[in-house]
């Protein structure tokens, strides 16, 4: 009888540690590693072996969890098929019915110019060639009969060197304004000027009845079937960043819907005078919805993995044998050795590789003065 009550007068005098301490205001506090030395020492003391009571978020059950690595980014969108539309020839603008906004099919006319020089340019050219060709089948035919003659020694040598020179001659002739015809017909084509890709018009730059010279700008023209947002990276987290990974993008005006992305390009300098790195991701607007000079703003994917186990790295213990974690079995702490993988959010989670199962539960306070084999017990309420 005696015993017991001993026993219980241990309990009662833990527990009075335990409130005094609580209570203890010039301490503004209870430090949670005098909290566990001072138990502990009680728990030794007492003949009934007190176990040592655990609160819910100093534990972790263990068990496979998606876990995803993402880099915030923020850009602004703009094209990424963009042409400045110019006169391939000099000449008078005749038509251009385009205008701002306005969108337009690949192979649309956009403008067309005065022709009737250029078609009585390819009539000249075209004429100066049937002229030469007629030339040049005299030449030959010529050569053809001082060759006869040279072989029965009628014609001389120096006849027939002549008549050979003349065929070169007109056949480079023929060969040059056959050239030049072919010039013309190109310029007459190039007056008529194409929608190169489907687009819309965002600049008109010139007027019908208005004469441009040469590589003068007519358009402006822009795919806004994809656009894209570019993006700033640090040096520090570019080596993370690849060709083909995901994006989740919010655009400003579009709020509460995501747009999907991908890196499409990653520029090989960082910019200049800076530590970051342009990055190019590719987002799709069937839609019609976007435009460019929006603002963009969202992430990266880096990895993920859906079956991961992972437990915060504070609860990590190393030894002379490796890493271990002390996880809760029948009321008791047990050492359990672990092999580690990947390390997630900046370190603070690590993946257990071999070593958990599914459903443990683990200690994860940092609490040295807890050892294997001590009993414990976990206070779910707290």
């Amino acid at each position: 009888m005696w015993v017991k009550k001993t026993i219980r007068a241990g309990i009662v005098l833990a527990g009075c540690v335990v409130v005094v301490n609580a209570l203890d205001t010039a301490r503004g506090g209870v430090d949670a590693n005098e909290r566990v030395k001072g138990i502990v020492e009680t728990a030794a003391m007492s003949p009934a072996g007190i176990p040592f009571e655990l609160t819910a978020s100093e534990t972790a059950r263990v068990g496979a969890r998606r876990m995803a690595e993402k880099l915030r980014v923020s850009g602004e969108l703009q094209p990424v098929s963009r042409v400045v539309i110019r006169a391939r020839e000099a000449g008078k603008i005749l038509d251009m019915d385009v205008r701002e906004g306005q969108a337009v099919e690949a192979g649309d006319v956009l403008v067309r110019f005065e022709t009737d020089d250029l078609q009585s340019a390819l009539l000249q050219r075209q004429s100066d060639r049937d002229a030469a060709e007629a030339e040049l089948t005299l030449a030959m035919r010529a050569l053809t009969r001082t060759e006869q003659l040279a072989a029965k020694n009628v014609a001389s040598a120096e006849q027939l060197d002549r008549a050979k020179s003349d065929v070169v001659v007109k056949t480079a002739r023929v060969q040059s304004l056959s050239a030049q015809a072919d010039i013309a017909r190109l310029a007459l084509r190039n007056a008529e000027i194409r929608a190169p890709f489907s687009g819309t018009i965002t600049r008109r730059l010139a007027e019908a009845g208005a004469r441009v010279g040469t590589d003068g700008e007519l358009l402006t023209l822009v795919d806004t079937g994809v656009l894209e947002a570019k993006v700033l990276v640090a040096t520090r987290d570019i080596p993370h960043v690849a060709l083909g990974l995901t994006a989740e993008l919010e655009i400003d005006g579009l709020s509460g819907r995501s747009v999907p992305g991908i890196v499409d390009r990653i520029s090989p300098v960082a910019e200049e005078g800076t530590r970051f790195v342009a990055v190019y991701l590719r987002l799709a607007n069937r839609d019609g919805r976007l435009w460019g000079g929006m603002f963009a703003s969202g992430s990266i994917l880096l990895r993920e993995k859906d079956d991961a186990f992972v437990v915060p790295a504070m609860a990590l213990r190393r030894d002379a044998t490796g890493y271990h974690v002390l996880k809760v079995l029948d009321g008791h702490l047990r050492r359990q050795t672990v092999t580690l993988g990947s390390r997630w959010n900046d370190g603070g989670l690590i993946e257990i590789a071999t070593g958990l199962k599914d459903g443990e539960t683990i200690l994860t306070a940092p609490f040295p003065e807890l050892q294997p084999d001590m009993a414990v017990t976990i206070d779910r309420a707290g």
